[in-house]
């Protein structure tokens, strides 16, 4: 193809084709398992995420991961944001092709494939990449240079997560250092990603460790301005400490992404943001006070907190691949064939289970996003490499 974008165009047109059928329905009248998302409580999101930066430095460059949807990424351009950030390289190549400008794939980028796909989209977006290691410093630098191109590079820290990330200011430095020698690689600065602070229920325990980890990740990047190194950059944050690492006053860039739709487990955490996106099940068994839906671990993600009904505290007592069953009581009155809406646990994996969400007003069906790129979600991006 000679036309890079059109797998993601044909992609794009292959769903709206199998889906467009449901527009302008009323959201109980979809097939089950679906994926809704109410369009005005997310906008709403979008606001009180807006607000909550409002005289700060930082800018939102939401974590698209959670998404998967180049729509939702358009209209958080629009709302505000200076880019976006991605997990993969098949992510960037989605996001590149649906027209956003400005992407980090704040992941390390490891393998030919890869490589050489990061180094065509540089012909597309604005692209940014993380490093924590000169041999991948160096082969980075050779697939920008293959490729005619310029990288942009920061160096990832480990500020405490123990995942990816430099671990010492030494390292930091002299990683730093190598990628300013490297041709075809442009040093931006540091990313500090602080997920070991998402999870802790305690909000003063969160606090503290997000600013201890910010407190090492600005000593660490003043220490690159002050050997003359470019460093302008320092992205980190997520939902879980928007409001903290969000208000530092020297971050540039909040990755913050899940609080445009919550779930189960952030809603635990956060407070502010409305829940925007749900799983429409139907109730397929009911015996007794138990009542079993059409939503199992195929459709909703259980990770980290069982997902619950929409308005009601009950716990699932367990979910099985296309089941999910709940001891509720008398008083409720969901039964056979009746339409139940859960919370997801996760929403990063309950949307990685659909091909698209499903967006309403008012509970009418108003237009369809495509979930891209499911899995490792090649979706013919390969096309980059000619």
């Amino acid at each position: 193809m000679s036309d890079w974008r059109e797998p993601w165009r044909v992609e794009r047109a292959r769903v709206h084709d199998a889906y467009d059928v449901h527009f302008g329905r009323a959201v109980d009248d979809l097939p089950t398992p679906s994926l809704l998302v109410d369009v005005e409580i997310l906008q709403r999101n979008l606001v009180t995420m807006a607000s909550a930066l409002e005289g700060y430095p930082a800018r939102l460059r939401p974590h698209t991961k959670v998404q998967k949807s180049t729509d939702l990424a358009m209209l958080q351009m629009e709302a505000g944001a200076i880019g976006v950030t991605v997990a993969t390289v098949w992510e960037a190549a989605a996001m590149a092709a649906a027209g956003i400008p400005d992407v980090l794939i704040a992941n390390q980028v490891v393998g030919d494939d890869k490589l050489r796909s990061a180094a065509a989209l540089c012909r597309h977006t604005n692209l940014s990449l993380v490093v924590d290691d000169e041999r991948n410093v160096a082969a980075l630098s050779q697939a920008a240079l293959s490729a005619g191109v310029t990288m942009g590079i920061l160096v990832d820290i480990d500020v405490g997560m123990a995942r990816c990330g430099v671990r010492s200011s030494d390292q930091a430095l002299s990683l730093a250092r190598y990628v300013d020698t490297m041709a075809g690689l442009e040093l931006r600065g540091v990313q500090a990603y602080e997920g070991h602070c998402m999870l802790e229920p305690d909000r003063e325990t969160r606090i503290k460790l997000a600013r201890e980890a910010m407190t090492y990740a600005v000593e660490i990047r003043q220490r690159l301005l002050d050997d003359g190194l470019s460093a302008q950059t320092l992205s980190a944050g997520g939902t879980g400490t928007y409001d903290i690492t969000g208000h530092n006053p020297n971050l540039t860039e909040l990755q913050a992404g899940s609080f445009v739709f919550m779930d189960a487990m952030h809603g635990n955490l956060v407070p502010g943001f409305e829940v925007s996106l749900t799983v429409l099940s139907t109730v397929m068994a009911r015996h007794g006070d138990t009542v079993i839906l059409d939503a199992g671990r195929k459709s909703v993600g259980i990770d980290f907190v069982s997902p619950p009904i929409v308005n009601e505290t009950w716990v699932a007592r367990y979910f099985a691949e296309e089941h999910a069953l709940f001891d509720t009581s008398s008083a409720y009155r969901a039964d056979l064939g009746d339409h139940v809406q859960l919370i997801a646990g996760y929403a990063p994996t309950t949307i990685n289970l659909h091909d698209v969400m499903f967006v309403h007003r008012s509970g009418v069906v108003s237009d369809i996003w495509p979930v891209f790129p499911r899995g490792p979600g090649h979706h013919g991006f390969q096309q980059l490499l000619t």
